[in-house]
């Protein structure tokens, strides 16, 4: 199976890549000489390696603010790579979630993805090409009850409809959209407590990388046989929990 190099000179529009998964992909897209603008609400050393690079640019701005709506919207509409990293977590039962908790988690992880999709497609259709990648939670590529984050997994369940739907209706313009579900991921927001014991979950004992993650990315976003593919980057967790 031939793999396509055609990611060279394209641009990308990475949201949430300054920093873990996100940045991850970002650095693996300017490898691939692609042109890449990621947004972020934080500061860090890291982006220096963004900064000191000419085809690469830093947009700051915090998700939640929708002033900037319109701006992310006009970087969607002119990247040929869309690649959507942001998705807040909330693990609250339904009786006790609030209605703001209801309106920020779908539209943080739904809607303002799906917003961008939109604005991405009606450019991607003009120039007949374009790729998009979207990140799904543990599990959300089927339809199945959550105890604990039953309004999270929810949109992040709505948002692989979303894929299979842009995967459908767009393929004659040479668009592809998918998605990743990552599983337990080595993440510096865990204490090395709740690290070891996501671990202990995983069926092989260990943490899922974001190089391993980065490494599935790419492959969808190169390969444009594959389209419609929402794939599990869980170490056989899925199969194993159900």
């Amino acid at each position: 199976m031939s793999m396509e190099n055609s990611l060279q000179g394209k641009s990308a529009l990475v949201i949430g890549g300054t920093s873990g998964i996100g940045y991850s992909v970002a650095q693996a897209l300017l490898q691939e000489s692609v042109s890449v603008v990621v947004q972020g609400r934080t500061h860090s050393q890291q982006l220096e390696a963004f900064y000191s690079q000419g085809n690469a640019a830093v947009l700051m701005c915090d998700l939640a603010d929708r002033t900037y709506l319109q701006e992310l919207c006009r970087y969607a509409q002119a990247a040929d790579i869309l690649c959507i990293g942001y998705g807040p977590f909330l693990q609250k039962p339904l009786d006790t979630t609030t209605m703001e908790e209801w309106i920020n988690t779908v539209y943080a992880n739904l809607t303002l993805p799906g917003l961008l999709v939109s604005a991405a497609l009606s450019g991607m259709k003009e120039r007949k090409w374009g790729r998009i990648l979207l990140f799904g939670g543990t599990e959300t590529q089927i339809i199945r009850g959550f105890k604990t984050n039953p309004v999270y997994g929810a949109a992040k369940t709505g948002l692989m409809s979303l894929v299979r739907s842009i995967s459908m209706g767009y393929a004659a313009y040479r668009i592809t959209a998918n998605a990743v579900c990552p599983g337990f991921t080595d993440s510096r927001l865990f204490s090395q407590a709740d690290r070891t014991a996501l671990a202990q979950k995983s069926p092989d004992g260990k943490l899922v990388t974001h190089a391993e993650i980065t490494d599935a990315v790419l492959f969808l976003l190169k390969n444009s046989t594959y389209n419609g593919i929402i794939m599990p980057i869980d170490k056989g967790w899925t199969s194993f929990s159900l």
